[in-house]
């Protein structure tokens, strides 16, 4: 069975009548354009997977003034799958209420119901690198780590670590993990830190970037320069060991300096 014009209308109209919907916080009208059971994968931005259009309404809810003000959707190409279902790929572009944008890829599979055409799957992905061309390596991902750490920005930094992530502190003190495991313990870990520490990051230092035989693996010699609340101007020296795939922090090993980071906090170890 091939789709016909008006199946293809009907799809299109669905696919844009989620920007309509979500805008105008019509979140109880979900139930129009997904199916019940439908996967929600927002990996891509550290929200995982949602299962069921109540667990997506909550999610919309919890993110509160970090949703778009503006859904855009753009370049919708339909693809049957059979007479009963098709894959839909579409562009994205979300406006914030600050003025600044993004741009994702929706990747979706729509199903005929008794009621009509239906969201069951969507993948969305976001665009970082232009022309389709490679992710970010090493270097710019710890640039881009640095960058959220001077800003203390919990959504940038867990969009660089992957989900099964490790961040490692191979010298550390009492009070302090050797080890973190999955993105979400990391970020949680070291926004807790930002918010009750007295440390604040102003810039870097590169000391020295040396390459290995992994050519997404680097170990950088840094400085981290800042004013401490308690003791005024720092300077941390630390060793770090990044491995990054697909751009994302895979695993990370931190090399602090506790005397120097005891010090600048004021404190004993």
């Amino acid at each position: 069975m091939t789709l016909r014009e008006q199946d293809r209308i009907d799809i299109t109209d669905l696919i844009n009548l989620h920007g309509h919907l979500t805008d105008a916080g019509e979140l109880d009208r979900a139930s129009e354009l997904l199916t019940p059971d439908v996967t929600y994968d927002l990996d891509d931005f550290g929200l995982g997977s949602l299962q069921g259009v109540a667990t997506i309404r909550e999610a919309a809810l919890a993110l509160g003034d970090a949703n778009p003000v503006g859904h855009h959707v753009t370049n919708i190409v339909i693809t049957q799958i059979d007479g009963n279902s098709a894959r839909v790929k579409s562009k994205g572009i979300g406006i914030m209420a600050d003025g600044t944008a993004g741009s994702v890829v929706y990747d979706d599979i729509v199903t005929r119901q008794p009621d009509g055409w239906k969201i069951s799957y969507r993948k969305v992905s976001a665009r970082r690198a232009p022309l389709g061309g490679r992710e970010a390596g090493p270097r710019e991902v710890l640039e881009r780590f640095r960058h959220a750490s001077i800003s203390q920005s919990a959504d940038d930094l867990r969009r660089l670590y992957a989900l099964d992530a490790v961040h490692e502190f191979p010298f550390t003190r009492p009070g302090v993990p050797s080890r973190l495991d999955g993105r979400d313990e990391i970020v949680n870990w070291i926004t807790a830190g930002w918010k009750a520490g007295p440390l604040k990051y102003e810039r870097y230092r590169t000391l020295a970037v040396h390459d290995t035989a992994d050519p997404e693996t680097i170990i950088v010699e840094q400085e981290a320069l800042g004013t401490s609340a308690s003791t005024g101007e720092f300077a941390l020296p630390n060793i770090v060991v990044l491995t990054v795939r697909n751009g994302q922090i895979v695993r990370l090993r931190d090399y602090v300096n506790i005397l120097a980071a005891a010090e600048a906090m004021g404190r004993d170890i």
